[in-house]
């Protein structure tokens, strides 16, 4: 294959390609916004944030990952957060958590049986 040092340049046909280019670019774009409007956390597109930053197709491939990730890890975490509190709600107040909680009916029991027994 021979360098190309010289061509003839038409603006007519530099049009046709721009209007080519603009389509697909444009029908690209409509199902980016699809995408990143569909996906919101909390009600705010996240995905849009991401994308102002400009990230390259690797940026982006290893932030799924990361994302992937975090998920597995944030869903046990929580669970262990949820049981932190439990025990952090019974530290600071044992009475209200015994009585909130407590079943007291055996010990009422019992304690009726060794009231009313004669030894």
């Amino acid at each position: 294959m021979s360098n190309i040092d010289k061509f003839h340049f038409s603006f007519e046909m530099a049009s046709k390609v721009k209007k080519q280019l603009e389509d697909e670019a444009s029908v690209l774009k409509q199902r980016i916004d699809k995408i990143v409007d569909h996906f919101t956390i909390n009600d705010t597109p996240i995905l849009r944030f991401i994308l102002n930053m400009e990230p390259n197709r690797d940026d982006l491939k290893k932030l799924s990952k990361a994302l992937d990730r975090l998920a597995d890890i944030v869903q046990v975490y929580e669970g262990l957060l949820t049981k932190l509190s439990v025990v952090k709600a019974a530290e600071s107040d044992p009475s209200w958590f015994a009585l909130a909680f407590g079943d007291f009916e055996k010990e009422i029991d019992h304690d009726i049986e060794t009231f009313f027994s004669t030894d």
